[in-house]
């Protein structure tokens, strides 16, 4: 799965936040490592709550409103960072100014958060997994330890190295101007903002399905 439908779910939103904000490869690399951690750790605990669970809780959960409204927040979370790269630290608008310093340039939190976001994200791969789990697990610890190998395989896939290409992109000579560098910036920060617009129309479809 890391190599197929996660990959092609999370590494959009993650390589356009790792080539608008990194400057090397090492950064990239790191930034993968931060967002795989919180990822794994999300899905660590799915198991453990599906390994307690009874049988089709957690499909109720993500084909009903919680569901929605997951794909909701994690669409405003993901344009959002999106509309803070595209103005960048010298915005006149101070606001967008502070968020960008806290949440770009230091951008642990943002990374958190992307990764929990995305692990609880309702996707095919992790509701079949969950779903597995909480039919045939007799103990939590079963859940846990089939999740974390789930999760695992899912962090081994190429991601790793097209974050460490994203983050090397800046690099680039072209891209050594500085007015260069700033549309490189703004054009990540777009792609970013509309990849999380789709995530919310999707979450807008489907709760207003379901009402």
């Amino acid at each position: 799965m890391g190599a197929g439908p996660c990959l092609i779910s999370c590494g959009p939103v993650l390589i356009s936040y790792i080539a608008g904000t990194k400057r090397s490869a090492l950064q990239g690399l790191q930034s993968w490592f931060i967002f795989s951690l919180s990822r794994f750790s999300v899905t660590v605990f799915l198991g453990f709550i599906a390994g307690i669970a009874g049988a089709g809780l957690f499909s109720r959960f993500y084909y009903g409103i919680p569901g929605s409204i997951i794909w909701f927040v994690t669409g405003i979370f993901i344009s959002s960072l999106g509309i803070l790269i595209f103005f960048g630290i010298h915005t006149k608008f101070r606001v967008c100014g502070f968020l960008n310093r806290s949440l770009i340039q230091h951008d642990t939190k943002s990374l958190i958060t992307l990764g929990i976001l995305t692990g609880v994200l309702p996707c095919v791969p992790l509701i079949g997994v969950i779903s597995y789990i909480t039919m045939t697990s007799t103990h939590y610890t079963h859940g846990i330890l089939m999740s974390a190998a789930f999760g695992l395989g899912a962090a081994i896939s190429p991601l790793a190295l097209l974050a460490m290409a994203a983050g090397a992109i800046p690099k680039l000579k072209l891209l050594q101007y500085h007015g260069a560098l700033i549309v490189f910036q703004k054009i990540c920060g777009l792609v970013l903002f509309f990849l999380g617009a789709h995530v919310v129309v999707n979450a807008l479809i489907k709760f207003t399905g379901m009402a």
